[in-house]
C-alpha cells in the first residue's frame, strides 16, 4: 500500500489506496505555505478510515519537500495535561534550537518549565501571553524555512492546546506554515468550542477520506490473504466493515488466522467476525503472545506511551530481559509499532487491551503506576493523570498531587485544564485545614475558566470556611466582581459590606479596594443613594499608595465625570490612579479600564497610548479577560474618535473572544451591543445596527450598560427617521439615568433635540439643544462641546434660521484640534450644507469636500454619502483621492509608523504591538502611500519633522 514519493514536496498520490484527492488537497496547502500563505488542514473521519496514514504521508512528503516537521498525538490519558500537545510539538525541538525563544516567544516558557508545586497564592490568568508566546515560537521556527505541524487524534487534544491551535490558525497569513490535524468523528459535532472553531473555520481545509470502494477492498484482501477474493466475499467484507481500512485489515487478519479462505462458501464466517474484528484479533494475538506480553501490553495501556524499562518493571514485576522479549513479541504481533517512544499501532488497539481490564484491575494498575511515579519523582501532572482514575479513598497524597497539578495548569495559562484536577480533589476527603483553600482554588479556576455559577458557589463556600482576613479579602475581591458581572449587583454590595465590617484596622488598602468595587456597583444598577457623597470625599492618592487607593480613585474619577464634576479634577484623579502602573498590574481588567475611560471622556490625546499599553500588558502578562476588556473599551475610544475600522476590529475581537470563552451572559455584552450598534449606524448599516442592539440581554435599569443600550436604540430610531418613537425613547432614557448628566457619555438633550426637530417642534428642539450645549460646556471636552454645538446648529438650520451658520462655525472650531475626526466631518458637512442652502455654493464646497474626505477616511458612509451628494448639488465634485498626510493615518498605522521611524524591524514592531508580521506590513504599506514616502529612511526623516 505504499508507493514512490513525488518530487515536488507534496504527498504522493500513489502512496495510499484511493486517497489521491485527499493527498492533493494537502499538497496544495504545502504549495501555498511555500509561498508564505499558511494553511490548516483537518483530516476528519471515523476511527480507522486512514487519518493517521494520511498524516504520516504528509510528514514524509513535507520532509522530502524541505519542510521542518513537528508532530504530536493526543491521547485520552493526557487530555488534562496543560498544553500537553503543544509540549509534544515543541519540547524536543526547542532544546535543539534555543534561538526559537527570541522575542515574544519567551512568554511561552511557562509551558515547558517544570513549575514548583507549592500550593497557595491567588490564581492569575496568563493564558493570553502563553498563546501569544507559542504563536511567536511558530514564527521563529518557520523563519528559516517552511514548517509542518501535525496533530493526530485532535478530538482527544487537551483544551489549552486546542486554544493554541485555534489562535494560531487565525494568524497564519504570511507564514510558511501548514497545520495538518487528524480528527476522529463519531457522527456528532465537536463538543469543545475551540475544537468547533478550528474544525468549522471556513478557512480550514476539511479533508474527509471516504470508505474504500469494492475494488480497493478486493486489493486489501488480496494483499492480506495472498489471493484474490471471490466477488461476493469481498462485497460482504465491505458491507460488514463499511469500507473502513483498519476494520477491513483486522477482519482479513482474523479470517486468515481462522483459516478462512476468501471464497463464496466462506461468506457466512464474515458476519460473526466483522463487528468485533479489532478487539477479537488484538486479544487473539495477545493470547498467542504469552502472559508476559499480555502483562506488558496491559501496563502500557495504563501507563500511556513508553516511559522506560524501569517503569514497566515496577508495574509488571518483570525484569528487563523479560520486558525486552515481550516488547519484541508485541512488535511482531503488530500490537506495538516501532519507534521512539514505543506505542500502540492505533488507539483502537490500545482501547481493546484496556477494556479487557476489569474496573478493579484498572484501578489497581493506575494506583500502582501513580505510586511508582511518585517514587521516581515524576511531575505532579503526570501522577495526577492516574490519580483521576482512582475512586475517593481518603488518600491525602491524591489531594496534594491534584492541587499541585492544577496550579501548574494555571501557571501555564490553562485554568480550564485545572478544573478536572480540582473537582476530583474536592470529592476526596481532605484535611480540615486544606479544604477552605481547595475550595478557593476551585472557585478561582472556575472564574478564570468563565464558569460563574459554580465559581460563585465554591467561592462562597470558601469564604464561609476561611478564617484569615487576607484569605477572606482575596476571596471577596474575586467573588464580588463575579456577582457584579453576572448577578443582581445588590448581592455584591451586601457581601462587600459584610466583608469590610470584619476587616482588621491594619488592612486599610484592602478596605479601600472593597469600597471601590462597592461604590462602583451603582454603575451596574445597585442602589447608590449615598455613593456620590462618599465618592466626593475621595482625594488624589499620594505617591506610593497601594492598589486599593488607586481603585478608589478610579471609581471616584468615573463617577464624578458622569455626574457633573469639573473635568480637570476628574482627569487628575484618573491619572493618579494610573500612575506608576500599580493599578494596571493589580487590576488590569476592571478599575484600570474605568480610569482610562475618564481620559477618553476628556478627549485626552494620551488615552490611545494608555489603551495600547494596557493591551500590550494584558497580552504580555497574560489575561484573556484583560485583553477582551481593553479591546471593548478601546473600541469605544476609536468609535468616539471616528476611527470606525479600528473600532470594528477591536469590538469584533471582543465579541469573538467573549463568545469563545462562553461569556455571552456577562454584562459586558450590553456595552458591546451599545457601542457596536452606534458603529453600524455610523456606517449606514441600519439593519445590522438593529440586529446588534438586540444581541444583549436587558441590563439593570439605570446601569451604564442600560444607558448605552437605550442610547443605541435612540440612535437607530433617529437614523430611521422614526421621530415620535425616538422622542419616547429619549423620555425613557431620561427617566432612568439617575445622577448621570455628562453628555460625553450619554447626550440625552442632544438626542431629544434631534427627535423634536424631526417632529418640527422647533422651540422645544432649540431649548433641548441649548441645554445640551450648556451641559457640554460644563464638562468642557472639545468633542463634547463641538458635537453639542453641531446639534444646535442643525436644529436652527432645519428651522430655517440663519443663526445656524455662526454656531456651525463654532462647532468646526471646537473640533478642529479634537481627535474626533468623524464629529469634525459631521460639523463640516452641516456647515457646507447650510451655506449651500443659503445660496453660498462656492463657500460651501471646501467644507463639503473636507467632510467627504474625513468621513470616507473614517469609513462613515452615513456621513460621506449625503455630504458627497450635497457637494454635487453645490457644483463641486467629490475628489477620488483618499485623504493623505498624518491625519489620514489610523491609530494602528500611526503606532506602526512611530516604531518604524525609530528603526524597528517589521518583526520587532509586530512583537511590540502584538500583531502578526503581515499586519505590520499592511499598516506600513498603507502609511507609506498616505505619507508619500517610499523607504524607511524617508519615513524617519518625515517623522522627525512632523511626528
Amino acid at each position: 500500500m505504499t508507493g514512490r514519493a513525488s518530487g515536488d514536496g507534496g504527498p504522493s498520490a500513489g502512496t495510499l489506496l484511493e486517497r489521491a484527492g485527499e493527498i492533493s488537497a494537502i499538497a496544495d496547502a504545502f504549495g501555498a505555505a511555500a509561498d508564505g500563505e499558511g494553511r490548516v488542514v483537518v483530516v476528519a473521519g471515523r476511527a480507522g478510515i486512514g487519518k493517521s496514514s494520511l498524516l504520516a504521508e504528509s510528514q514524509r512528503a513535507a520532509r522530502a519537500g524541505g519542510f521542518s516537521v513537528l508532530t504530536a498525538r493526543a491521547s485520552d490519558l493526557e487530555r488534562e495535561f496543560a498544553f500537553g500537545v503543544a509540549r509534544q510539538l515543541f519540547e524536543r525541538a526547542v532544546r535543539r534550537s534555543p534561538q526559537w525563544w527570541a522575542g515574544a516567544a519567551d512568554q511561552a516558557r511557562a509551558v515547558f518549565d517544570e513549575v514548583p508545586a507549592a500550593p497557595g497564592g491567588i490564581f492569575e490568568d496568563v493564558s493570553q501571553s502563553v498563546l501569544h508566546g507559542l504563536y511567536w515560537l511558530v514564527v521563529n521556527a518557520s523563519a528559516d524555512g517552511p514548517l509542518l505541524l501535525t496533530v493526530d487524534d485532535l478530538q482527544l487534544c487537551d483544551r489549552s492546546s486546542l486554544r493554541f491551535l485555534s489562535y494560531l490558525s487565525r494568524r497564519l497569513d504570511g507564514l510558511p506554515v501548514v497545520v495538518v490535524a487528524g480528527y476522529r468523528t463519531a457522527g456528532q459535532p465537536p463538543a469543545d468550542a475551540a475544537l468547533d472553531e478550528l474544525v468549522g473555520d471556513p478557512a480550514t481545509q476539511l479533508v474527509q477520506p471516504q470508505p474504500l470502494t469494492l475494488e480497493a477492498v478486493t486489493e486489501v484482501l488480496r494483499r492480506r490473504m495472498g489471493t484474490y477474493p471471490a466477488p461476493e466475499f469481498a462485497a460482504d467484507c465491505r458491507r460488514v466493515t463499511g469500507g473502513n481500512p483498519l476494520l477491513l485489515d483486522e477482519l482479513a487478519r482474523a479470517l486468515q488466522a481462522d483459516g478462512v479462505r476468501p471464497d463464496a462458501a466462506s461468506v457466512a464466517a464474515i458476519a460473526t467476525l466483522g463487528p468485533r474484528a479489532v478487539s477479537r484479533t488484538v486479544l487473539a494475538r495477545l493470547a498467542h503472545a504469552g502472559p508476559q506480553a499480555i502483562a506488558v501490553a496491559q501496563a502500557l495501556a495504563v501507563i500511556g506511551d513508553w516511559e522506560g524499562v524501569a517503569m514497566v518493571e515496577a508495574v509488571t514485576g518483570l525484569d528487563a530481559d523479560e520486558i525486552e522479549a515481550a516488547t519484541r513479541t508485541l512488535l511482531r504481533a503488530e500490537i506495538l509499532q516501532p519507534g521512539s517512544p514505543l506505542r500502540f499501532v492505533h488507539p483502537l488497539v490500545r482501547d481493546a487491551v484496556y477494556r479487557e481490564l476489569t474496573p478493579v484491575e484498572s484501578e489497581r494498575r493506575h494506583l500502582r503506576v501513580a505510586d511508582v511515579l511518585r517514587t521516581m519523582g515524576r511531575p505532579d501532572e503526570q501522577i495526577a493523570a492516574h490519580a483521576l482514575a482512582l475512586q475517593p479513598a481518603g488518600r491525602e497524597w491524591v489531594v496534594t498531587v491534584l492541587r499541585a497539578a492544577a496550579l501548574i495548569a494555571v501557571h501555564r495559562g490553562a485554568a480550564d485544564d485545572a478544573l478536572a484536577y480540582l473537582r476530583r480533589a474536592v470529592i476526596e476527603p481532605a484535611p480540615d485545614d486544606v479544604r477552605p483553600r481547595l475550595l478557593q482554588e476551585l472557585g478561582m479556576s472556575e472564574s478564570l475558566a468563565n464558569e460563574p455559577v459554580s465559581a460563585i458557589e465554591h467561592l462562597r463556600a470558601a469564604y464561609q470556611l476561611a478564617s484569615a482576613p487576607a484569605d477572606r479579602g482575596e476571596i471577596v475581591g474575586v467573588l464580588s466582581r463575579m456577582l457584579i458581572f453576572t448577578n443582581p449587583p445588590g448581592e455584591a454590595v451586601e457581601l462587600l459590606r459584610q466583608a469590610r465590617a470584619t476587616l482588621p484596622a491594619d488592612f486599610g488598602d484592602l478596605h479601600d479596594a472593597l469600597v471601590a468595587v462597592e461604590l462602583y456597583a451603582g454603575h451596574f444598577g445597585a442602589d447608590d443613594a449615598d455613593a456620590g457623597e462618599r465618592l466626593s470625599l475621595v482625594r488624589v492618592p499620594g505617591p506610593g499608595s497601594g492598589p486599593g487607593a488607586r481603585m478608589l480613585a478610579a471609581t471616584a474619577a468615573w463617577d464624578r465625570a458622569l455626574t457633573g464634576a469639573p473635568m480637570a479634577g476628574c482627569v487628575a484623579l484618573a491619572r493618579a490612579a494610573l500612575d506608576d502602573g500599580v493599578l494596571v498590574r493589580a487590576d488590569p481588567w476592571f478599575m484600570s479600564i474605568v480610569a482610562a475611560g475618564v481620559l477618553v471622556l476628556a478627549d485626552e490625546a494620551g488615552a490611545a497610548d494608555v489603551w495600547a499599553r494596557m493591551l500590550a500588558d494584558g497580552l504580555r502578562n497574560g489575561s484573556q479577560l484583560t485583553v477582551s476588556g481593553v479591546r471593548l473599551w478601546q473600541g469605544w475610544n476609536f468609535l468616539e474618535w471616528g476611527a470606525l475600522d479600528e473600532a470594528a476590529h477591536a469590538l469584533g475581537q471582543y465579541e469573538t473572544d467573549t463568545i469563545r470563552r462562553g461569556g455571552q451572559h456577562e454584562s459586558g455584552m450590553a456595552y458591546w451591543a451599545g457601542f457596536h450598534t452606534r458603529l453600524l449606524v455610523d456606517r449606514g448599516d441600519l439593519a445590522g445596527a438593529r440586529a446588534a442592539w438586540g444581541r444583549a440581554a436587558p441590563a439593570a435599569p439605570g446601569s451604564d450598560g442600560d444607558l448605552l443600550l437605550r442610547r443605541a436604540e435612540l440612535e437607530v430610531l433617529l437614523a430611521e427617521g422614526q421621530w415620535q418613537q425616538a422622542l419616547e425613547a429619549a423620555d425613557r432614557l431620561d427617566a432612568v439615568r439617575r445622577r448621570v448628566v455628562n453628555p460625553a457619555w450619554v447626550p440625552v438633550a442632544g438626542l431629544r433635540a434631534r427627535a423634536l426637530a424631526g417632529l418640527q417642534r422647533w422651540s422645544e428642539a432649540t431649548a433641548a439643544a441649548e441645554s445640551g450645549v450648556s451641559a457640554a460646556r460644563q464638562w468642557g471636552a472639545p468633542r463634547t462641546v463641538g458635537s453639542a454645538l453641531r446639534v444646535l446648529a442643525g436644529v436652527l438650520d432645519a428651522a430655517g434660521s440663519d443663526s445656524c451658520l455662526p454656531v456651525f462655525d463654532q462647532a468646526v472650531g471646537a473640533l478642529a484640534d479634537s481627535p474626533a475626526r468623524l464629529e469634525l466631518a459631521r460639523a463640516e458637512a452641516g456647515l457646507g450644507g447650510a451655506l449651500r442652502r443659503r445660496g453660498q455654493a462656492v463657500a460651501a464646497r471646501p467644507h463639503l469636500a473636507r467632510a467627504v474626505e474625513l468621513a470616507t477616511a473614517c469609513g462613515a458612509d452615513s456621513v460621506a454619502g449625503p455630504a458627497a451628494a450635497e457637494l454635487r448639488v453645490a457644483g463641486g465634485r467629490p475628489r477620488q483621492r483618499a485623504l493623505t498626510g498624518i491625519e489620514a493615518l489610523t491609530p494602528s498605522e500611526r503606532r506602526a509608523v512611530e516604531l518604524a521611524a525609530a528603526g524597528r524591524t517589521n518583526k520587532a514592531i509586530a512583537q511590540e504591538l502584538f500583531v502578526t508580521p503581515k499586519t505590520v506590513e499592511v499598516h506600513l504599506s498603507s502609511a507609506y502611500r498616505k505619507l508619500g514616502v517610499t523607504s524607511r529612511g524617508e519615513l524617519a526623516a518625515l517623522w522627525a519633522r512632523v511626528g
